[in-house]
């Protein structure tokens, strides 16, 4: 467990694509059966499909617009950006310094990315922490990915399954306040999720660009979770000094409904101590976590946990009290923003 003293998270915002996709809608694709078969079991009633020509960077971008609006720190007091996706805009220039322009956050600013998926939130988080610990006062961190770009077409495994949203989370000093992380990895389960060698061409930004098609093996996916997760969620609880009844809510990453209920009765929570927000939004990978806090408006945040996990393999759990934290209602974003 690593504790991270006088941090605070301020903010969160969260944009998804305005274009709506039903499932229901695929049964010409699969059957009608089979589509009602798969979303009993995944969860996913409708999905945000972003535009061609409409980028992770751009909903991440929306986001921290949004952000701004609602809090008194002004763009020109960020001091660092840290944009963590899995489908940025190039392969390089990193995309965060493209959204340091975009935002007007001053030059003095150091930006970056981090290539993460499932558990990017987490470790996000986790970054901008250590920097607000090493003197810093205000970290911006955009978490978000188009993974629908990426999905093979009629590929009954991922096609119901992701969505698209881009997340913005203002990370401060705070005095009195803490947070605390635990992380793992296991590469040599890497292959269970991939994308390995460009396949795809399509057009982005006005040119073409190489995209690898998402490949995964969702049974292994699911033996990995329910090994791992529960382990994990529940020795943290444990080493907190806490039980799962003491706990205001845990914010899992929305992998699929089915997932979500075992993990929640394998760390004993109930059904409304567990937000869901994947039958309106699909599973949209480092975003889900954000993108639910946004969502799913509770009654208290004092003993409040967020738990990634996936693509890697890796996972990371936070506790933290988002007492103070606005969290501000998801925006849907139109290709002509």
């Amino acid at each position: 467990m690593l504790t991270i003293e006088n941090v605070g998270i301020s903010a969160i915002a969260a944009t998804v694509p305005g274009k709506c996709i039903n499932n229901s809608d695929l049964s010409s694709v699969y059957g009608e059966i089979e589509v009602k078969k798969l979303i009993s079991s995944i969860g996913v009633e409708q999905r945000h499909i972003s535009g061609e020509f409409v980028t992770s960077a751009d909903l991440c971008l929306d986001a921290a617009r949004n952000l701004f609006k609602n809090v008194s720190v002004p763009v020109e007091k960020v001091q660092a950006v840290i944009f963590v996706s899995q489908t940025p805009d190039y392969q390089l220039p990193a995309t965060a310094c493209i959204l340091q322009d975009k935002l007007g956050i001053p030059t003095s600013s150091m930006a970056f990315d981090i290539n993460m998926g499932c558990s990017g939130y987490v470790y996000g988080l986790q970054v901008a922490s250590s920097l607000i610990n090493s003197g810093l006062k205000n970290v911006l961190l955009l978490v978000g990915d188009t993974v629908s770009k990426i999905v093979k077409p009629h590929d009954r495994s991922t096609e119901l399954l992701f969505g698209d949203a881009g997340t913005a989370t203002l990370v401060s000093f705070t005095d009195n306040s803490k947070i605390t992380f635990e992380f793992g990895t296991d590469g040599s389960g890497f292959e269970h999720i991939i994308a390995k060698v460009p396949k795809v061409k399509r057009k982005l930004l006005g040119r073409a660009d190489n995209y690898s098609f998402l490949e995964m093996n969702g049974g292994e996916v699911f033996s990995f979770t329910l090994r791992t997760v529960p382990k994990l969620v529940n020795g943290f609880i444990e080493n907190l000094g806490l039980t799962p009844d003491y706990i205001d809510n845990c914010f899992y990453h929305q992998a699929n409904h089915f997932m979500l209920k075992h993990l929640s009765k394998k760390s004993k929570f109930t059904q409304q101590q567990v937000p869901i927000s994947i039958d309106r939004f699909g599973n949209t990978s480092g975003a889900s976590i954000p993108l639910t806090l946004c969502y799913s408006p509770r009654n208290s945040y004092k003993n409040t946990l967020l738990v990634g996990f996936g693509v890697g393999l890796s996972w990371g759990i936070v506790h933290c009290d988002l007492t103070q934290t606005k969290l501000i209602p998801v925006s849907e974003f139109s290709d002509g923003k």
